[in-house]
């Protein structure tokens, strides 16, 4: 129970982390070309997949 509840809060901590990115590059957006603008909503659009993912293992390692 106890190695659940530190992979729970990785995890957490993960998704913290991630959101930070998303928030980072979603302001960039505004400062870049658009050759830029195209990597990184494919990067945004990644950092979304895995949060999301990340999010459903949580909740079923909970």
């Amino acid at each position: 129970m106890h190695q659940q509840e530190k992979v729970q809060l990785d995890i957490e901590h993960l998704l913290f982390e991630l959101n930070c990115c998303v928030n980072n590059l979603s302001r960039y957006r505004l400062k870049i070309n658009r050759d830029d603008i195209q990597q990184a909503e494919l990067s945004l659009s990644k950092l979304e997949s895995l949060i999301s993912f990340s999010k459903q293992v949580a909740k079923m390692s909970a």
